[in-house]
């Protein structure tokens, strides 16, 4: 039992940390995909401002020609004047709407660019995360054959111990970090190196019964 219980819950371990290990594949693939979410929610953010800039140059540019209209039925000059001053400041901000078109333009190329990379990294993480998705499962269920046979062979080996041992063994090996038996050679523990007493190596070495070591 001794021999086969690390094994045991080396394979436990690995078992029980197979969810966290898919979790963490999920979460960078989910990343991924945020990235990409991302530079695709700007480029169409900045086209939408593009096509409300737009809107707002009709607009003013819808102003502009009834100030002109306007003009043509003016009686005074300081009216002419007026209307003159109307439209040179609508079209000022014209030349200002159409620099921060541009701007949205300048973006827009950036924001291609940012997709297209995005693209191409969830691609490869998508890749990744398959392949290593694959390994993790065939090495889950290789584990999982593993522990059940090891139980078994755990169980067949137990039906044969004393009743009164098992549980001894079980608290030590518990107390102990998984170790409650070990061999005792040359009077010496292998487990903690400590010296044993001659006559009680004697007893050790006619294998007639679990002797606790004075040290461990």
């Amino acid at each position: 039992m001794q021999a086969i219980d690390p094994s045991i819950q080396e394979l436990r371990t690995r078992i029980d940390g197979f969810p966290g290990i898919s979790k963490a594949l999920d979460e960078q693939l989910r990343s991924a995909r945020a990235s990409l979410d991302g530079a695709k929610e700007k480029a169409k953010n900045d086209q939408a401002n593009k096509k409300k800039l737009e809107s707002e140059i009709a607009t003013i540019e819808g102003k502009i020609s009834k100030y002109r209209d306007q003009m043509m039925s003016v009686k005074t000059n300081e009216e002419y004047r007026a209307l003159q001053h109307e439209i040179e400041h609508a079209q000022s901000g014209i030349r200002k709407i159409e620099d921060d078109i541009l701007s949205l333009m300048m973006e827009a190329e950036s924001s291609q660019s940012e997709i297209k990379a995005a693209e191409v990294r969830l691609k490869e993480d998508q890749q990744k995360v398959d392949h290593d998705r694959k390994q993790l499962a065939e090495v889950n269920q290789k584990d999982l054959s593993a522990l059940e046979s090891y139980l078994k062979e755990r169980k067949e080996i137990e039906a044969t111990i004393s009743a009164d041992l098992v549980p001894r063994y079980e608290r030590v090996r518990k107390a102990r970090g998984g170790i409650a038996v070990a061999a005792a050679r040359n009077e010496v523990c292998e487990i903690c190196q400590v010296r044993i007493r001659p006559q009680v190596f004697q007893e050790i070495r006619r294998n007639d019964q679990i002797i606790a070591c004075d040290a461990c």
